[in-house]
């Protein structure tokens, strides 16, 4: 069963890359040819358009599954012929790479919301074409993300939803690959840049080493880390030719809707692109690589896709945008009081008003102004983001040791970038105090903006003093890498041995190792207006789709083979 696990996850993963080089090709990236990890993330952005478009005809079912990944290995094939030696080369390093993450894809304890809407929008996407209105069925059912389209793919024989951590997991590959790639294959990177990957690698095997936790919310801020990558390429690196910088602005505005389509909070990083934009002395083939016909269009159409989902759902262009919600025209749609309560319910919740035991009074009051800083400070910095700061310290302090020679000498390599230093500072100071002010918890975009706000002073002072080209230097990366990946090892094999060992009747246990443990809903199946669906009294879990938790007054209808839920 292991094995079989390992080889359909490794195929599907293959497929994703025949997708990576077909839309390299379609919009002309060339230099993405060097980087598979790249291509891992272009090819998951290719399918996110492809999984949106095909869902407003058809489920993705099976059959719809097969054939697109089949399609994936089959252009895969056909890039290999074209130049075999460079794409073996890579494909054995992914291989490796794969194989030796593999453990975190083990899992047993999903991650809390998985249950109540990952698992369920998943399973509606991959047993459902489009139905309007499915907002009015769970609160889940609300939150569109192009993660559960993606997850949505690997609905295939035999492992059914089991394999839908899988997108997840690959996201850690790709970005690991990419890391690993650009920092010991790659000269004319910038000294820089090969830091901050470097940062990015310990952090994320170190703190975000449990797939399960990645939820709807670390993929996404992957994405963001790319996306800073090749943004400190274009303000810092004056070496790139005028080719190698067209591609990679393309490539930063690809990695930025990707995020944006993933969690739409992330938008508050695409002010970056107005300081590349204000750096760039050739502005017009800055316009000009925008406003390319082909690439344009790629470029819309996941946020078209959003939009139209969102609408689709609740009603709403950008829920809960109370603004952007169709309310009164159509009766699909969530009430205007709803949105205005879930709107609150969210802002509230991110500035530690409400959670999973508490809940204040007059939360109306709570957030306005200043007034919910001391009891943010209270239940959500002395805790989540304080232990998240000794991580950043502790990843620092390692630095400092392996190149304490290196950064106390008086020893300065050339660098005359202060200006851009300061204005890149200043920017990641605006998100930080944008998402601060407006929804100031990690998992909503603020990982990665803190990170960069405490680590990249020491990044900038790190690259005057060591040169990532040296052997040297290299070598001592390396032993940090190692020390990152013995710590990503450890606590998932710890992580495992307890989950086994828990009895098998309580909760969380890999009963079917190595499938992740799903409780056994009890549920009704019931027919409104001719319609099937499944009634259950708590969360859905993997009850088949169309997963209701409150019938109340709900009316389905049906219109040109598309069906209608209504509250009203």
């Amino acid at each position: 069963m292991l094995l079989l696990f390992f080889l359909v996850s490794l195929l599907m993963t293959f497929s994703i890359f025949g997708y990576g080089l077909f839309l390299t090709r379609i919009i002309n990236l060339s230099h993405s040819d060097y980087n598979f990890g790249l291509l891992g993330f272009i090819g998951l952005f290719c399918l996110s358009i492809i999984s949106s478009y095909t869902h407003i005809f058809f489920p993705h079912n099976y059959i719809h599954n097969l054939f697109l990944h089949s399609l994936g290995l089959i252009l895969l094939i056909i890039f290999i012929k074209n130049d075999q030696i460079k794409f073996q080369k890579d494909l054995k390093f992914f291989l490796l790479i794969f194989s030796l993450l593999f453990i975190a894809l083990l899992i047993s304890k999903t991650n809390e919301d998985y249950p109540y809407y990952h698992l369920p929008n998943s399973l509606q996407f991959a047993q459902q074409k489009l139905q309007f209105g499915i907002g009015n069925l769970n609160h889940g059912f609300k939150h569109i993300s192009s993660l559960f389209m993606l997850k949505s793919l690997n609905y295939v024989p035999f492992f059914n939803h089991y394999l839908f951590n899988l997108t997840n997991f690959v996201f850690l590959v790709f970005f690991i690959l990419f890391i690993i790639k650009e920092i010991f294959f790659r000269q004319s990177i910038s000294n820089i840049s090969k830091i901050l990957l470097a940062f990015f690698f310990v952090l994320l095997l170190v703190k975000f080493s449990r797939i399960a936790e990645y939820g709807s919310d670390i993929a996404g801020q992957i994405l963001i880390a790319v996306y800073l990558f090749l943004v400190v390429e274009a303000i810092f690196n004056h070496n790139l030719n005028l080719n190698i910088k067209s591609n990679n602005l393309k490539l930063s505005l690809i990695f930025i809707v990707f995020a944006i389509t993933t969690k739409f909070i992330l938008v508050i990083y695409s002010i970056y692109l107005l300081l590349i934009f204000f750096l760039t002395k050739n502005k017009k083939l800055f316009l000009y690589d925008i406003f390319e016909i082909k690439y344009l269009l790629i470029i819309l159409l996941p946020i078209i896709f959003l939009f139209f989902f969102n609408f689709t759902s609740t009603g709403c262009i950008l829920y809960p945008l109370e603004m952007t919600c169709f309310s009164e025209a159509f009766s699909w749609s969530l009430p205007k009081d709803v949105v205005s309560y879930l709107n609150l319910h969210y802002e509230a919740w991110s500035k530690g008003g409400k959670g999973p035991n508490l809940e204040l009074q007059n939360l109306d009051i709570y957030i306005n102004s200043l007034n919910w800083v001391p009891h943010w400070i209270s239940v959500y910095f002395f805790n989540k983001v304080s232990d998240y700061i000794l991580v950043i310290f502790a990843i620092i302090i390692i630095f400092i040791i392996f190149f304490a020679k290196e950064i106390f000498s008086k020893k300065i390599f050339s660098f005359q970038d202060k200006k851009e230093f300061s204005l890149f500072f200043i920017f990641t100071i605006l998100v930080l105090i944008i998402w601060f002010f407006n929804f100031p918890s990690l998992r909503y975009a603020g990982y990665i903006v803190v990170f960069i706000f405490l680590i990249f002073p020491f990044v900038y002072l790190i690259s005057t003093k060591v040169d990532l080209k040296d052997k040297l230097t290299l070598k001592k990366i390396s032993v940090i890498f190692l020390i990152s990946y013995s710590v990503f090892i450890l606590k998932n094999t710890n992580r495992i041995y307890n989950e086994i060992n828990i009895p098998a009747s309580e909760h969380h246990n890999f009963k079917n190792f190595p499938l992740y443990w799903v409780e056994d809903k009890k549920y009704q199946e019931i027919f409104i207006n001719g319609h099937k669906i499944y009634i259950t009294d708590h969360k859905c879990w993997d009850i088949p789709s169309t997963c209701v938790r409150a019938i109340g007054s709900l009316k389905i209808s049906k219109y040109k083979n598309y069906i209608f839920y209504s509250k009203r």
